[in-house]
């Protein structure tokens, strides 16, 4: 079997925009709705360390103990209740939030690896129907693996007994409100298609355009960044190409695909087919175009990076075996950017959380930082560094030090709610980050499908 490298010659002109967004402390609420749609309560949610603090007020509920849960999306609408197989209130919110995969609904202060992570405690109303809870979770978070921004809460109509599955026996869903977060406005792009799975992204400053393709069937969509516009830009399984990861676009207009496996003229045709070397299991997963003419590409299963030149002719550059970097099982190197200057290749090891430089005219290899666990796509932007990291859900911002051989974590950012976040690109002041959702390949994935829009923090 071979693996290879995609580019595609893009032809559309399309116009670009900008985007605002603020940044406040980390918080969030709820508004809570009944069935019909009336405002009968709210919900906060304030990050307290490794939990978060939770405040509810409801009214016009009966008198007594309510089930209360974090459901997985963020849909206050009508929809299939897994359990019944029937169209329920607030069916649209899914099941519980389980980031455990626990598959068992449990007590409150069960460990999520035991219980699902949306299993909070119950809500005492009074004889007036007005019900409150306080109380602060650790099963829940605003940001990382157990975060719950851009879910939903939802009140029952009865008791949690804390062990029946799927909900503790706590009856119809009476109350539901999406968790947003305070203070922060950000920009979706959302996809068409109910498989996308949307890995690679990249900007085309001169035509005002998005590009990025399904890491499931290697479809490649174009969107007008400022109208949100989509397009089919290539269909997947052309030639072969079931996915596309990392992309980048060149100086010629023409996007590179990783992952893929052809070359595309602006009509169509197909210019080029790049093979890496045989393999039992290649996995390209990303590239960049250097000052020196050439694109980088690295292969996260196979200890080696690829090279390739300005007549589209694949060679491989360096021998990762013979470095610091030693591959492991999993997903190994991904991201990769180039300096500013020219002189360094800046790569990331998902599986190591390991970033790493490469002297482009040396080949020698350093360790520039640890500790970025999960750590996938990258974007430079000066000396500044941005991680996308998929299953802790943040981007995260990284300092470099001038000779971009050390760096320091400065913030993590969970912006509106991420789903597994994959890449980066940028548009002026703006990045934009895939919610690439791979970890629900096989699964059931929250659609649409989207790429968001963020200012820079």
């Amino acid at each position: 079997m071979r693996r290879t490298l995609l580019l595609t010659v893009l032809s559309l002109g399309l116009a670009s925009a900008g985007a605002a967004q603020s940044s406040l402390p980390l918080s969030a609420s709820a508004t809570l709705r009944d069935p019909a749609g009336t405002v009968l309560g709210n919900a906060s949610f304030v990050q307290q360390g490794d939990g978060v603090r939770v405040s509810v007020q409801v009214r016009g509920l009966t008198p007594g103990q309510h089930g209360m849960h974090i459901h997985e999306f963020g849909r206050c609408t009508p929809g299939v209740d897994a359990a019944t197989n029937k169209v329920v209130a607030f069916g649209g919110a899914g099941g519980h939030f389980d980031p455990g995969m626990s598959k068992n609904h449990d007590d409150p202060k069960a460990p999520n690896k035991y219980g699902h992570g949306g299993d909070l405690p119950m809500l005492t109303v009074g004889a007036d129907g007005v019900g409150q809870a306080n109380f602060t979770t650790t099963k829940a978070s605003l940001t990382g693996e157990n975060g719950i921004l851009a879910r939903s809460i939802v009140i029952h109509a009865k008791a949690d007994d804390f062990k029946s599955d799927p909900a503790g026996m706590s009856g119809a869903r009476e109350r539901c409100g999406v968790i947003e977060r305070d203070g922060l406005k950000v920009r979706d792009y959302a996809l068409p298609g109910p498989q996308d799975f949307p890995e690679g992204v990249a900007y085309d400053a001169k035509k005002g355009v998005l590009y990025t393709g399904s890491a499931q069937n290697g479809t490649i969509y174009a969107i007008n960044a400022q109208t949100g516009a989509v397009s089919k830009f290539q269909e997947g399984g052309a030639l072969g190409r079931q996915i596309a990861l990392g992309l980048d676009v060149d100086k010629q207009g023409r996007l590179w695909v990783a992952g893929g496996a052809q070359v595309l003229s602006p009509d169509g045709m197909t210019l080029k087919v790049l093979e890496t070397p045989k393999s039992p299991r290649p996995y390209v997963n990303d590239l960049v175009m250097a000052p020196d003419g050439n694109v980088y590409v690295t292969d996260s299963s196979r200890p080696v990076i690829f090279r390739v030149n300005s007549k589209l002719e694949l060679s491989a550059w360096l021998d990762l075996s013979k470095t610091p970097i030693r591959y492991q099982p999993g997903v190994n190197l991904n991201g990769i950017v180039v300096t500013p200057d020219g002189k360094y290749l800046l790569v990331m090891q998902l599986n190591t959380g390991d970033l790493w430089r490469i002297d482009l005219k040396t080949k020698a290899v350093k360790k520039v930082l640890g500790g970025l666990k999960n750590g996938d796509g990258l974007l430079l932007d000066g000396r500044t560094l941005y991680v996308a990291r998929n299953k802790d859900q943040v981007v995260s911002k990284v300092s470099l030090s001038a000779d971009y051989g050390s760096g320091q974590l400065v913030k993590e950012e969970p912006l509106a709610g991420l789903r597994f976040p994959a890449t980066l690109a940028r548009i002026g002041n703006d990045l934009v980050v895939t919610q690439a959702q791979l970890d629900r390949m096989g699964g059931t994935p929250e659609t649409p499908f989207k790429l968001t829009r963020f200012a820079k923090f």
